[in-house]
């Protein structure tokens, strides 16, 4: 399970209830979805043991917003119609660059996210890490002891 990916689909899902999200690379590549959307993609940075039972993970994150086409005349037909980032900005600026997912059980620190607008889409990228919890592997216990002497094993 990717829960960074899923968590930064939960934040979106927040700010932009009603907006189409996908994960799926080839799908985008293709571009086969529907505008307005928000490609989502997540990359592995580091995972590092911060305790004996959490490790650190670090990824950077991709959102690639896409612009709805603006169809009210001929002469506007395939116009991309600017997408207000101010409320996905503002939702993190407000939370500090926190995020705690309770459903998938993560708190994310991320850096400020940085953007760079094109034609039809804005690109949003950010670096963020959070812990996850290693399982703990059980060990059997030894209950009886055999010690050797001599060559000879001595019982306890």
């Amino acid at each position: 399970m990717d829960a960074g990916l899923n968590t930064w689909g939960e934040i979106v899902r927040h700010v932009y209830p009603d907006l189409q999200m996908f994960h799926d690379r080839s799908q985008w590549l293709a571009g086969n979805f529907d505008t307005p959307s928000v490609f989502i993609e997540t990359d592995l940075v580091s995972d590092k043991v911060s305790t004996p039972r959490a490790n650190r993970i670090v990824e950077d994150v991709g959102l690639v917003f896409h612009f709805d086409k603006e169809r009210v005349t001929e002469e506007d037909e395939g116009e991309p119609i600017p997408f207000d980032l101010t409320p996905f900005f503002m939702f993190l600026r407000q939370r500090k660059y926190l995020y705690a997912s309770k459903r998938f059980g993560i708190a994310m620190i991320m850096e400020p996210p940085r953007n760079r607008p094109e034609k039809d889409r804005i690109e949003v990228t950010c670096r963020y890490s959070y812990l996850i919890s290693v399982p703990k592997i059980p060990v059997p216990k030894i209950n009886e002891f055999y010690i050797g002497y001599e060559g000879k094993e001595l019982a306890p």
